[in-house]
């Protein structure tokens, strides 16, 4: 599909209006030969509120169609460099990483990845993340829940929610008992984990059926009492131990739970592990909120709380700081990032750039010279807006490194100033002119020198396949790639770029992006973020 100015992928760009949907399992339709036409399926309507609909919460859609693929995702745009909001879009960009490298050479699969919020208080945000894959007639689906704990500022798995792995067990138990009695499944047929759980006689731990559990994990053998303030097994509102036993209960459909509008859990579980439900699109059991008593954490119970208050924190919501163009969401860390930079502009080229830019939802940095901004105010305007970084490129090209200090220091903080004027922010980092610093250069400013690995030489070539292939042979992850926007040849290669480095996984991520944490150091100088 072409983009709106021919240039490769249309982006959809979408905020929409507050709704929340509870999504009601099918379990209501009469099954005939497992249940008589006067019984119902036990059914659960899980509480999922739109995330781009909540008040002080907006979210971002975007698709990228090629030729040989289509990818889109949503995600809730909780505020800059929100902790959800990183690792529910890192997350996303290594799944779709992954789709792209495995893409065969025929045929156009498609990978839809979206987030539906679960719970929301000050306390505590919950997010379930959905895959949809497609490949022709067949399709695929995965889910599973982030929780974001405000009092530790962690993202936490869905095995945070419970005090302990015994209370995990004891969940177990209880969806068993309802797969059993309200399914009519025996306890033989029960599907995987829920299955082991149920036949293991209590002992069974993770996706292995007799697993061992370390003794300080070891589960008391008796029930577990309503008033129970302490568990017997260790803490899983603590980070390492909650991401451990993840791992530990890999595979449980727990990993998939909504709380339910009766207060207790809805667990989504696919319909061929539940034949009784019949040709559904999803069975959601229900675990019922008195078999829950004792077993959640203090999370999940703030949790439950905010999901039955219908997620309507408004502006109590933690959401951060506001979102800008200083806010990073990816990881660069985990994924495939390369930071696409550009020098010397803004220009009257600038313009068609931002729009190329824009059919990849790729972020980009600039280098701007000060004396140029006010000539062009639109374009840096419009830089800051759609999320892309500006740096400061000196006010007029002149080679830093044959200035004094005092003339240093009056050059960038004359060019810092112009930037911050029309989009109100400072410049994060420098580019000095043809690469050249020198001590006095570096002892006269206050922030990073940022400089690249990969040099296109487009502004002597001239020539955009040239441009375009030298990026696509020479780049790796953590790649820093200088261009020249002032050059129309230059400009028209990077759709080429783009496709080429797209198809191959790449995400395009803005200088400080691709660094990361800890971040750029005022006075040093750095080329790239490749991971050794």
């Amino acid at each position: 599909m072409g983009g709106l100015l021919g240039y490769g992928p249309l982006v959809a760009l979408t905020s929409l209006r507050r709704k929340i949907s509870v999504s009601a399992a099918l379990g209501l339709l009469l099954v005939p030969g497992c249940h008589s036409a006067e019984q119902a399926l036990p059914y659960a309507e899980a509480v999922r509120t739109s995330p781009d609909d909540m008040v002080g919460l907006r979210a971002r859609t975007v698709t990228v169609a090629t030729d040989h693929s289509v990818v889109s995702y949503r995600y809730p745009m909780l505020g800059g460099a929100h902790p959800l909001t990183v690792e529910t879009r890192t997350r996303m960009a290594q799944r779709q990483t992954a789709f792209l490298e495995e893409i065969p050479d025929r045929g156009t699969p498609e990978l839809h990845q979206d987030v539906t919020i679960l719970a929301a208080s000050p306390d505590v945000v919950g997010a379930r993340l959905t895959v949809t894959t497609s490949a022709g007639m067949g399709e695929t689906f995965e889910a599973g829940t982030l929780w974001y704990d405000s009092q530790s500022g962690e993202v936490l798995p869905w095995t945070s929610l419970f005090r302990d792995e015994e209370a995990i067990q004891r969940a177990h138990l209880a969806l068993a008992e309802m797969l059993e009695e309200g399914y009519n499944i025996p306890t033989q047929q029960l599907p995987g984990l829920v299955g082991d759980v149920a036949q293991g006689g209590g002992g069974t731990y993770g996706a292995t059926a007799g697993a061992e559990v370390p003794d300080d994990d070891t589960p008391s053998d008796g029930p577990i009492d309503e008033g129970d303030e302490k568990s017997e097994g260790p803490d899983l509102t603590d980070p390492e131990r909650a991401h451990a036993a993840a791992e530990r209960w890999a595979g449980s459909p727990l990993e998939d739970t909504a709380f339910s509008t009766a207060g207790g859990l809805a667990v989504r579980m696919d319909p061929e592990e539940v034949p009784a439900a019949g040709r559904v699109d999803e069975v959601l059991v229900p675990v019922e909120s008195e078999d829950t008593e004792g077993l959640l954490s203090e999370l999940g119970y703030q949790a439950r709380e905010a999901a039955l208050s219908g997620n309507n924190a408004d502006d109590a919501l933690p959401l951060g700081e506001e979102l800008s163009a200083q806010g990073h969401t990816l990881d660069c860390v985990r994924l495939k990032c390369v930071a696409l930079t550009f020098d010397d502009g803004p220009g009257e080229h600038t313009d068609t750039l931002l729009d190329i830019l824009e059919t990849y939802d790729a972020q980009a940095t600039f280098y701007v010279l000060g004396s140029l901004v006010n000539e062009f105010p639109d374009p840096v305007r419009r830089m800051a807006e759609e999320g892309h970084e500006l740096g400061n490129h000196t006010w007029k090209h002149d080679d830093l490194a044959q200035m004094s200090g005092t003339e240093i220091r009056k050059d960038i903080k004359r060019t810092n100033e112009a930037v911050r004027e029309l989009t109100g922010f400072s410049p994060p980092t420098i580019r000095p002119p043809y690469g050249s610093l020198d001590g006095t250069v570096r002892r006269s400013v206050d922030q990073p020198f940022v400089l690249w690995d990969v040099d296109t030489l487009d502004w002597q070539s001239r020539d955009s396949d040239a441009v375009s292939e030298h990026t696509l042979t020479h780049t790796v992850p953590g790649s820093v790639v200088l261009f020249h926007d002032i050059h129309e040849t230059s400009v028209q290669a990077i759709p080429a770029v783009l496709a080429g480095l797209h198809r191959q996984g790449y995400h395009f991520v803005t200088v400080t992006d691709v660094f990361g944490a800890p971040g750029l150091e005022p006075g040093d100088v750095y080329t790239d973020a490749r991971v050794s």
